[in-house]
């Protein structure tokens, strides 16, 4: 292999990024763990010989195992192979490494031009004021007591407080995985979760008293899981943009397990979670279901009465 044909061997990190490169020349290139190859490997399960790569007849690189006890497996697969055609693209693992090799002909992405930094500040401003002013809202509805201002300044500093420690989690886990923290990334879906999880709560609040609908409330949990499980979901993508589908697979059977056990503690009379669908009283004119009369309410009271006088006169 002339200096012209130079190759460089990649050496890929967990997430297929690129940990050190090799630039090699001449017309056999080894890799193992010994220092007499072109390219050192620190992993214990590689061979201090482990292949070799070198051009066949037709030009095309060739990976050749070496007799290793580990043996060559392409890209994340496990089965051993003897012998392997590399293209430019083409990943496989000896040991615990991932290699990849390229050509001088290896076309690369055009540089970046450098832009206006995104200004995160507006959008998390905007966000945050509508985190305060959803929470406000809620709080007004059901005070019905003396204005005291610690009502109100507690829970929203509570709500805030927990955004900003569920934002600094996902930044930590985000700089330990993906070398960046993106805190103002994981506020503003802290931020809008929050938001979310607001409205809903208030929209059940209001659908249960004004339609009578009980459902909406006993089940209210349901779209709090939900609205968690979209947010966990845009970390994730933070952390790691691609592989949508996985990430949603994973998070939907977290998903479903949660709302399962959620229901089944519900609906177990031991735990006596049971309670009244109307929380708080609101104002009339949040009553859209329909009123009914005197005449059809005291007929089913007295209904009610007549079954309770039959229950008593009955043995045990």
């Amino acid at each position: 292999m002339s200096a012209d044909e130079a190759i460089w061997v990649e050496v890929l990190g967990r997430h297929r990024g690129v940990a050190m490169r090799h630039r090699c020349a001449g017309r056999v290139v080894r890799i193992g763990r010994a220092y007499s190859n072109d390219v050192v490997l620190d992993d214990p399960y590689v061979a201090p010989e482990h292949l070799h790569i070198v051009r066949d007849e037709t030009g095309a690189l060739v990976a050749e195992d070496l007799g290793s006890a580990n043996g060559l497996m392409a890209d994340r697969g496990s089965v051993r192979a003897r012998r392997l055609v590399l293209a430019d693209d083409t990943v496989f693992r000896i040991g615990h490494t991932q290699l990849r090799v390229r050509t001088a002909g290896h076309a690369v992405a055009p540089e970046r031009v450098f832009g206006a930094a995104v200004r995160w500040w507006p959008a998390l401003a905007a966000a945050g004021v509508a985190m305060l002013a959803v929470g406000a809202a809620m709080l007004w509805l059901a005070d019905y007591g003396e204005f005291r201002p610690a009502n109100y300044v507690v829970p929203l500093l509570a709500m805030a407080v927990l955004v900003l420690v569920w934002s600094a989690v996902w930044s930590v886990v985000s700089r330990i995985f993906a070398g960046q923290a993106r805190f103002e990334a994981n506020l503003l879906i802290g931020l809008a979760a929050a938001v979310a999880f607001e409205a809903w709560y208030e929209l059940s609040e209001v659908g249960a008293f004004g339609l009578s609908w009980g459902a909406l409330a006993a089940y209210r949990y349901v779209g709090f899981w939900c609205i968690l499980a979209l947010a966990a979901i845009a970390h994730l993508q933070q952390i790691s943009p691609g592989r949508l589908a996985a990430k949603a697979g994973l998070i939907g059977g977290l998903l479903a397990i949660a709302i399962a056990v959620q229901v089944l503690v519900q609906h177990d009379p031991r735990t006596g979670l049971e309670e009244s669908y109307v929380r708080r009283l609101m104002p009339p004119a949040f009553r859209l279901s329909r009123v009914e009369n005197e005449d059809a309410f005291f007929a089913a009271v007295a209904k009610l009465q007549g079954e309770l006088d039959r229950d008593r006169s009955e043995a045990p």
